[in-house]
């Protein structure tokens, strides 16, 4: 008496073919989520750059949008099932974060020696890193960096609907690979 009508035909969900979950397999590229979140690392850590420049306000927070960003790039372009994706999601955006944060030194560096940006990054050395990561580096950036790196793992992995992860446990229990 309070159940609302039918509105769809019984025999309609019989149309519905169930997915291939090899095709699900076949469709993960980890060299494509490598290039694509590269890309997008390097692009963020540009305009990361670019805006510490004209604002003269250094963003760490910033790390965190790189995090999500370049999660979903992994996400999009790697189509990844497995460990691989979040783990390379978390590495791009480990290795960004630094980039990010080096990125933002070279500009204050021009200023302070009145040199060129080339003529700084032609002139770094190792010990250059050394004192990069000893004094520009606290724990506040290595913290937004990992915090970034959850957020890239959390958004990196293929979200599938019902009947893919269904059709992929099935196959798995069945031992089909």
């Amino acid at each position: 008496m309070l159940r609302p009508k039918k509105k769809h035909d019984s025999h309609a969900d019989d149309a519905v073919t169930p997915p291939d979950p090899l095709a699900l397999i076949a469709a993960q590229s980890a060299g494509k989520a490598i290039v694509a979140g590269m890309l997008a690392t390097l692009m963020l850590c540009i305009l990361w750059t670019a805006i510490t420049v004209a604002t003269g306000r250094i963003f760490p927070w910033f790390s965190i949008v790189l995090g999500a960003i370049v999660g979903r790039v992994v996400r999009r372009y790697g189509q990844g099932l497995d460990y691989r994706f979040p783990l390379i999601a978390a590495i791009l955006v480990c290795t960004g974060a630094l980039l990010g944060n080096l990125m933002i030194a070279i500009p204050s560096t021009t200023e302070e020696l009145d040199a060129s940006a080339w003529q700084v990054v032609r002139g770094l050395t190792w010990r250059s890193f050394e004192i990069f990561f000893d004094e520009v580096i606290t724990a506040v950036e290595y913290i937004y960096a990992g915090f970034a790196a959850a957020l890239a793992v959390f958004y990196s992995r293929r979200r599938l609907q019902r009947e893919e992860e269904f059709a992929l446990r099935t196959m798995q229990g069945s031992d089909v690979r």
